[in-house]
């Protein structure tokens, strides 16, 4: 689930931060490419900035947790890059824009689950395949 980070950002209201939050997820919508059918296939985060001095001038944009596929060519990593730093840039028209995409490799280890009763489920099954296995290894 790729997360998009947004950086920078001059005080903003929560009405505002939504309304940002909802032009990214459509720009992304945007690149069938992707797969990202709505806001429960991405995260987006905007951290505070401990220094005021600056904000809204420059805003950068990070985009983590993209899976590599083979349909997630350099053109499409582009255009993805382009359509989010775009939906930023019509919020902030003063403000200049980067927007950085750094695709993940999931061979590269990662751990997820829907929910602690979803961990607990897959525990509980991985620990049932074990003593079965454990059994079988150890059988007469």
């Amino acid at each position: 689930m790729p997360i998009v980070k947004v950086w920078c950002l001059p005080r903003q209201t929560e009405e505002q931060l939504n309304e940002l939050h909802q032009d990214i997820v459509k720009a992304a919508v945007g690149v069938p490419e992707l797969g990202i059918k709505g806001e429960q296939h991405m995260t987006c985060l905007f951290p505070s900035d401990m220094m005021k001095y600056g904000l809204g001038s420059e805003i950068i944009v990070e985009i983590f947790g993209l899976f590599e596929k083979p349909e997630r060519t350099p053109r499409v990593i582009d255009l993805f890059a382009f359509r989010i730093g775009l939906a930023v840039a019509k919020r902030f028209p003063k403000a200049k824009i980067e927007c950085l995409v750094y695709p993940f490799n999931p061979d590269h280890r990662f751990w997820t689950c829907e929910s602690y009763e979803d961990y607990q489920r897959q525990e509980a099954g991985r620990r049932r395949a074990h003593i079965e296995n454990f059994a079988d290894d150890h059988a007469g």
